[in-house]
């Protein structure tokens, strides 16, 4: 008969005490298959283990990404691109003023200042209500991957809990980006790379996202790099298509009608119905792209994190 240990026995070694995280197995359900994890790619995948990642998201999880992102940055970005073509335009006439004996155009500094800065401001708290969105998202595919479903308004409430500490950590990454842009294009290039897991880094683990983000993409022997680019190809790709579309619509529209929606200049319209409309769906078709994008960057870092025997049920659990 082997020997069972008395588990009351006070002689028995026991456990060191500590702050210590359960093991990842810990998480994993009965009978769940690493393979299959809905969010983690399997370790050696390859990117056919992340395209279907992507697959799944969008089968599973499309209808809320589809609604947190029209309310976060599809209806506050048709107001923007709207309001920016009028704005544009008036405001243009306004402080951009001909000088008759030289021909020069002469700008109004008391009319352009404010404007510039009243802009400024308009597309800072445009970008706070994005995070927001991304964070949201991120919150809503999280929990329905794990079997833990959340409300729209949860989801909403988590990310704009979470949307400004996300915009604390981008502007240290915007002025990196921005000095090494100045510098040199490629080091601007290098540090885009390097922290595009900033997001899902700074929701999931919350500490040192720069830093974190860096080591993933030297540790990753190249794969956070590719997938990027592959988000990057696709992006431009979609980007094209989207503006021949939108090009396409803008004649079509002022093919059927011309007639001018604001000031005329010469007895020219300044903003055709057309370009009105092409605007609105330009927007519009941007969104599939967004869409696209939130997914790819958000399964690169969960396939990074693959590696390191992370499951979905564990990043649920960390992302609180």
């Amino acid at each position: 008969m082997s020997y069972q240990p008395n588990p009351y026995d006070p002689a028995a070694p026991h456990a060191p005490l500590g702050q210590y995280l359960p093991p990842q197995s810990a998480f994993v359900q009965p009978g769940g298959d690493p393979h299959h994890d809905p969010l983690v790619a399997p370790p050696h995948g390859g990117v056919g283990g992340w395209f279907n990642r992507i697959g799944g998201l969008f089968r599973n999880s499309w209808r809320p990404i589809l609604t947190i992102i029209a309310l976060t940055q599809l209806l506050p970005g048709i107001l923007i691109a709207v309001a920016g073509l009028f704005v544009g335009v008036y405001v243009g006439l306004e402080f951009l003023q001909t000088d008759p004996a030289s021909g020069t155009l002469d700008i109004d500094p008391a009319v352009f200042f404010p404007i510039l800065g009243a802009g400024l401001l308009v597309m800072l708290a445009l970008y706070v209500v994005q995070l927001a969105g991304y964070a949201a998202a991120t919150h809503s595919v999280t929990r329905q991957a794990a079997g833990t479903p959340a409300s729209l308004g949860e989801s909403l409430g988590y990310g704009f809990r979470r949307s400004l500490g996300l915009f604390g950590w981008y502007i240290p990454v915007t002025l990196m980006i921005l000095a090494g842009a100045l510098a040199c294009l490629l080091p601007g290039f290098y540090f885009i790379a390097a922290t595009a897991l900033i997001g899902p880094i700074f929701l999931y683990e919350r500490i040192n996202p720069i830093g974190r983000s860096f080591k993933m993409l030297h540790n990753s022997g190249g794969r956070v790099l590719g997938r990027l680019a592959l988000i990057l190809v696709i992006t431009i790709g979609g980007g094209f298509a989207a503006s021949a579309v939108q090009a396409v619509i803008e004649l079509a529209v002022n093919g059927v009608s011309a007639d001018a929606i604001g000031p005329t200049v010469n007895g020219l319209a300044v903003i055709t119905l057309g370009a009105l409309v092409s605007t609105v769906i330009g927007t519009i078709i941007q969104l599939p792209l967004t869409m696209f994008q939130f997914a790819g960057i958000l399964l690169t870092y969960t396939e990074q994190r693959g590696y390191e025997g992370a499951t979905t049920l564990h990043l649920n659990a960390e992302l609180r």
